[in-house]
């Protein structure tokens, strides 16, 4: 039994060999591919040399193969480019003033004032000039007048008097000294009134506004006392209607001039500058900055113009104090200034040892000196932030009564004591007074009821206030940068931190307005409307920035080529109002998408005043292909995209990514950008914060993969190209509109050069050019190369191909037992007539 199994799988065995042997005989004899038969019918060496060729060829194909698969997996693209006639769309232009905030109402700001006012410090002190605000002072006590200013702030009222309050809901004038925090005499904004300061007020009687309040006046702030340059002079003068009027009249009578005297009323003459002023004074009116002498003219007619000068102010009321008799006050009772040292903040007068000079008034030595005490003076002393100052002689004080003082020992000064309750003691020359302890039980002398400053010399730490001025000045980085340059864009970088911390509301309040800036505009030679085809946006960089988007339901595409048929607009940029750290005047523009984020800062081009600026652009539409061919991304936007509102962009991208990264390190973002999420952005006042930005943004932009910044370009891209060229605008005189009503045509021509600019946009060429990227190599060309490597070499086409899969069906079907049965019309070792007559060939 096992003998005639062996036997059967022997049988089964040479059975499947046979037919295996005639499958690949068949294959052989008959397949296209070349070398094969000719290796099968051959013998000896002609059979080894035609193997060793089949075999050269088949690694010679193998080699191309590979390279033909390697080009394959690169996935190359090829950029076509293609002119395109189609009808094309307008795209969005946005325009801002180069100057980002108007001068007068961004100083009405206590963030933004300090940073302009520490700025113009830094460039005094680098220009070896004393710093602004000493000098200022300085020239002030040397004048004998008190360095007073008014302060507008929010108040409330407690009880019979007005305390400064940043919640209150009442405006208040308050006095105060330059660059500190201290009020007093407060009241409501509407119980003073503005007129020319009465001559009483000071020993000048050149012209000067002043805040009054029933006999008191202080003078209005940035204030400029004038007075008339040779040969003219100027005097104020009752009109009718009661009303004042300043008169412009030469100090003796000419029959030169035109008129003896020049009168109007007080409130339309303006202080300004002028060009070419003559002999007699009479000066052309300049509307910018350019000019070179002071002038006032009538505001009315803008033709009278009369050279000034600046005049140094004099007061010589000093006043005389009276001699009080002293009450020594019980010990039992907390005295006045024991309260108030007590607190946190308050104002006390104190005994201090001064140095006293005609030129710089009063200065406190804080030193303990031996001395008597009945020569030193007295001085106001600041609990808050430990200051000593002002201080002045002992004659120039005087006790009186006080009609209310608030919880910091502050009073206000009564004129009509009559009904006063208060014990106070005021420094004449500035109206300002403290409380102090009423003249009880026996008659001392008054040093018992004002202490003296060494008494309560405080430590060397810093105050609270104190402190807090210190890091700002480090927070704003000025210290030890010397070049102006570098300082004014510290001081571009530090106003956009300033103006972060304002609300939204009070950053439209210092910024310019539509109908402001934008005068006149034109789409296709047809005029747009300035408030519909216009949106408004603040940029950090620009502040109020305006982009045309013109009617989103009409088609805004041009008629033709050339400036007539683009975007024309006439821009007034008012450079009267221009900040210390603006550098050039006139307009900075954007040429993108729709829905694209305008980035002025860094893709805008700046256009002057005085010219026409011609932008001609030219579209790309560039469509690109994503993973794996492109390097593109078809949708970029996340939740990490800070400008929630925009298309997706690189640039925004970038920000983004650095805004989140800041936040995470920092606590904080900034405020160049938007805000990342819910975390706000860092304060200007922050020396640590500001710090750690600069520090992680030099990271991010060295290390931006580090951090995880994956920026890729839009899948499909509009591209807009900007050439730029300009011409003087105007040209002559002529077009008064848009100038004061009255002005003549020169100065009207003057003025638009100064203060204007005229913007051209539009297409060069109605045709724009698409950039399609496109496969270089796909399946086609892979099978296509394959072939004919294949057909090089090998001598094989699709049949062979074809051949070899039936071949290798057969032997499946073979080894498997399906063809046990099937008939064979001749042997293996049988050959056909073709073959059996090439191999009887050989033999000869």
């Amino acid at each position: 039994m096992n003998i005639y199994r062996v036997r059967l799988c022997t049988d089964v065995m040479k059975r499947i060999k046979r037919i295996l042997s005639e499958d690949f005989v068949d294959f052989a004899e008959h397949t296209s591919a070349h070398g094969i038969p000719r290796a099968y019918v051959s013998e000896g060496l002609r059979r080894g040399l035609w193997l060793l060729l089949f075999l050269c060829c088949l690694c010679a194909f193998g080699y191309q193969a590979y390279l033909i698969i390697l080009r394959f997996l690169r996935n190359d693209i090829i950029v076509g480019v293609e002119i395109r006639f189609e009808e094309i769309r307008f795209p969005a232009v946005t325009v801002c003033n180069i100057n980002p905030y108007k001068n007068s109402l961004a100083r009405q700001t206590s963030s933004i004032k300090s940073a302009l006012e520490s700025f113009e410090s830094a460039i005094d002190r680098t220009a070896g000039n004393e710093p602004r605000e000493k000098s200022v002072a300085r020239e002030k006590r040397s004048a004998g007048v008190p360095p007073l200013r008014p302060a507008h702030v929010y108040c409330r009222k407690n009880q019979d008097h007005y305390s400064v309050d940043p919640e209150g809901d009442e405006q208040c004038l308050c006095l105060s000294f330059p660059n500190e925090e201290i009020y007093w005499n407060c009241a409501p904004e509407k119980e003073y009134h503005i007129q020319f300061c009465p001559n009483d007020t000071f020993a000048s009687a050149t012209p000067s506004l002043c805040y009054c309040q029933n006999q008191y006046c202080i003078e209005v702030e940035n204030q400029v006392k004038i007075t008339g340059r040779w040969p003219l002079s100027l005097s104020l003068k009752e009109c009718g209607n009661s009303t004042n009027c300043m008169c412009v009249l030469p100090h003796s009578s000419d029959a030169s001039m035109t008129s003896s005297s020049y009168c109007a009323r007080i409130s339309k003459w303006q202080y300004t500058l002028c060009n070419g002023c003559d002999w007699w004074g009479r000066c052309t009116r300049s509307f910018g900055l350019s000019g070179e002498e002071e002038c006032v003219c009538d505001g009315d007619s803008h033709t009278q113009c009369f050279a000034v000068e600046s005049a140094a102010r004099h007061s010589d009321d000093h006043g005389d104090a009276d001699t009080k008799k002293h009450i020594r006050v019980r010990r039992g009772k907390m005295r006045i200034y024991e309260k108030i040292l007590s607190q946190y903040e308050g104002i006390l007068a104190v005994y201090s040892m001064c140095r006293c000079t005609d030129k710089h008034g009063c200065v406190a030595i804080k030193e303990k000196q031996v001395t008597n005490t009945s020569a030193a003076c007295l001085c106001f002393y600041n609990k808050k932030n430990d200051q000593l100052w002002p201080c002045y002689e002992q004659t120039q004080w005087q006790e009186r009564k006080c009609s209310r003082c608030n919880s910091f020992g502050d009073c206000h000064f009564a004129d009509n004591p009559t009904n006063a309750i208060y014990d106070c003691f005021c420094a004449l020359p500035i109206r300002m007074c403290v409380r102090i302890d009423p003249p009880e039980g026996n008659v001392t002398d008054l040093s018992e009821r004002i202490v003296k400053f060494w008494d309560i010399q405080p430590t060397t730490t810093l105050s609270p206030v104190q402190k807090k001025k210190v890091d700002r000045e480090k927070a704003y980085g000025y210290t030890g940068v010397k070049d102006p340059i570098a300082l004014k864009a510290k001081a571009k970088e530090n106003i956009i931190f300033a103006v972060d911390q304002l609300t939204e509301d009070e950053k439209w309040a210092i910024s310019y307005n539509k109908s402001e800036f934008i005068t006149k505009c034109s789409f296709n030679g047809v005029e747009c409307n300035v408030d519909d085809d216009f949106e408004a946006y603040l940029d950090p960089s620009f502040g109020a920035c305006f982009t045309y988007v013109g009617t989103r339901h009409a088609n805004k595409s041009n008629d033709r080529a050339g400036p007539a048929y683009g975007l024309r607009l006439e821009a007034f940029v008012n450079i009267s109002e221009y900040l210390p750290t603006t550098e050039a005047a006139g307009v900075r523009l954007t040429v993108h998408s729709l829905l694209e984020q305008p980035f002025p800062d860094t893709l805008g081009h700046s256009a002057p005043t005085g010219f026409i600026s011609s932008f001609g652009i030219r579209l790309k539409s560039m469509t690109r292909l994503p993973a794996p061919f492109g390097d593109c991304i078809r949708e970029g936007k996340d939740d990490d995209f800070i400008f929630v509102d925009k298309q997706y962009n690189t640039e925004g991208c970038q920000r983004s990514c650095i805004q989140k990264h800041l936040a995470t390190r920092c606590g904080c973002g900034d405020p160049r950008y938007p805000p990342f999420r819910s975390t706000k952005n860092c304060p200007v006042d922050d020396p640590v914060k500001r710090e750690c930005l600069q520090n992680e943004v030099q990271y991010a932009m060295r290390h931006s993969k580090k951090i995880g910044c994956k920026c890729k370009q839009p899948c499909s891209q509009d591209v807009y190209s900007v050439s730029y060229s300009a011409s003087r605008w105007p040209a002559v005189p002529g077009d008064q509109s848009g100038c004061p009503s009255g002005m003549p045509p020169h100065h009207c021509l003057m003025y638009k050069r100064e203060q204007g600019a005229m913007i051209e946009v539009y297409f060069e060429q109605l045709n724009y050019e698409s950039l399609l990227e496109s496969e270089a190599y796909g399946w086609p060309n892979l099978l296509s190369d394959f072939g004919g490597q294949l057909g090089l070499w090998m001598g094989v086409s699709v049949i062979t191909i074809m051949e070899v899969c039936i071949l290798i069906f057969d032997i499946i079907l073979t080894i498997f037992g399906v063809t046990t049965g099937r008939k064979r019309s001749y042997s293996a070792t049988k050959k056909t007539m073709s073959s059996a007559f090439r191999y009887s060939m050989t033999k000869r």
